[in-house]
């Protein structure tokens, strides 16, 4: 586990992107699957397992004309198998507008994957909005009538959200030599006190099922 996520900082990527990514392979995507916010070749296809040669159509406000605030997504109801909502809720002023949009666009046991930062740096792309606790998720996904949410948090400790936030000014090489030292001191803290993760999260990952 320390290699990857060594392997992962030494290739550029944040300490939370990198966990958010092995994370992913224990989850898998089918059928046609709609990617909200997808950027241009995201590293986490490369970590998700997919079966039969899935249906990938990407939705990027960025390089579609689409309002994600206000807009519907370019989707039948109840005509997609999976949604993929990997950091962008927290750039959607109106988050709630387009939770519901995803809940309209997946047929009836679909799923939605997905990922909300929490202790990182303001990153605006444009915009920055907000941080969602897992309480928040939960009322949020319930509120528009997913039947379940299953939230798992992504990050280690205090050390692991120092080192995030600071690996973005410190050359690849370095960076990957300095977080064996911070990987330590939190494996120390959660071995006193196991539940200390749980202060400390650098995102959530949630899988919610209509």
């Amino acid at each position: 586990m320390i290699y990857q996520i060594i392997k992962g900082i030494a290739q550029g990527k944040s300490l939370v992107r990198t966990l958010m990514n092995l994370e992913l392979k224990k989850y898998a995507i089918s059928g046609k699957v709609m990617d909200v916010g997808s950027g241009e070749n995201p590293s986490y296809y490369y970590f998700l397992k997919k079966y039969g040669n899935p249906e990938i159509i990407n939705i990027d406000a960025r390089h579609l004309d689409i309002d994600l605030e206000q807009d519907r997504l370019p989707a039948e109801t109840e005509s997609v198998d999976c949604v993929l909502m990997f950091n962008i809720l927290e750039h959607i002023y109106n988050h709630g507008f387009l939770v519901k949009e995803a809940f309209r666009v997946l047929k009836q046991d679909g799923k939605v994957l997905g990922f909300v930062p929490f202790l990182i740096n303001y990153h605006p792309d444009p915009h920055d909005y907000f941080r969602y606790t897992n309480e928040a998720l939960n009322k949020i996904f319930a509120g528009v009538g997913f039947k379940e949410a299953q939230i798992k948090i992504i990050g280690r400790g205090p050390f692991a959200v120092n080192f995030n936030n600071i690996i973005t000014l410190l050359p690849r090489v370095v960076g990957a030599v300095i977080f064996i030292v911070y990987y330590f001191f939190d494996w120390f803290l959660i071995k006193i006190k196991p539940k200390i993760t749980e202060r400390y999260p650098l995102g959530y990952l949630f899988l919610l099922t209509k």
